[in-house]
């Protein structure tokens, strides 16, 4: 695999077409830390991002979340935020800082954002599965664990997205609905191209940088450090 370096990954973002763009970036086993690392603290600087734009936009009344809904996204960003604190804290550069929200249907309709919460999550999950394998195939333990560590949290937050997705009406079933987390990727690279191809990093809607409105808010949430 040619190796890709971040700001390469940034021309790419903007310039590549989708096909060309999950080629370069699917990656194998042969990834560095510093590309996994890097490519971790992007996704969680996304998650930052948008579910910031989310809390403004029913803060303003542009979107109709409940109490609870507020409560379980604005934990989930300060568990984000943590997440990108120690990954950057750890030497990782971000690819980019700012993103794009592809409809803008999804900071006005409930069903439609958790849905595609759920979706994100599950590519967050199998992300980090992937990170976890990679770094115990290079020896590397605390990584490893890490990885885990932070693929739990973004479970929770499956669970959650699912919860206020069925409440809305969007989907059917219970929140915990498997046994096993979708091991969707071979490599951290992968999960980069999916974002990119779904239109929230170098595409055509809304941009949004990090870390969107409003401060973060860690009440209630533990473990703000592995």
């Amino acid at each position: 695999m040619t190796s890709f370096q971040p700001a390469e990954t940034v021309t790419a973002f903007t310039g590549a077409t989708s096909s060309n763009r999950a080629m370069m970036l699917q990656g194998s086993s042969c990834e560095t830390v510093q590309e996994i690392i890097d490519i971790a603290a992007t996704a969680e600087a996304f998650a930052v991002t948008l579910l910031g734009e989310a809390l403004a936009a029913s803060e303003r009344g542009e979107f109709p979340l409940n109490p609870d809904a507020v409560g379980t996204l604005t934990a989930a960003r300060a568990a984000e935020q943590a997440h990108f604190d120690v990954l950057t804290g750890a030497g990782a550069e971000p690819l980019t800082m700012t993103f794009t929200v592809p409809d803008p249907d999804l900071l006005t309709n409930v069903g439609m954002f958790f849905t595609t919460l759920i979706s994100l999550e599950e590519a967050f999950i199998a992300a980090y599965t992937a990170a976890a394998q990679e770094f115990a195939i290079q020896g590397n333990a605390d990584l490893a664990k890490l990885a885990l560590q932070i693929g739990a949290v973004e479970a929770e937050h499956r669970a959650g997205a699912r919860f206020f997705a069925i409440e809305a009406g969007a989907i059917s079933g219970v929140p915990n609905d498997v046994a096993f987390e979708k091991a969707l990727f071979t490599s951290v690279g992968q999960a980069a191209a999916a974002l990119m191809d779904l239109g929230f990093i170098g595409g055509d809607g809304t941009e949004i940088s990090y870390p969107g409105p409003g401060e973060i808010d860690t009440t209630g949430v533990t473990n703000l450090e592995p």
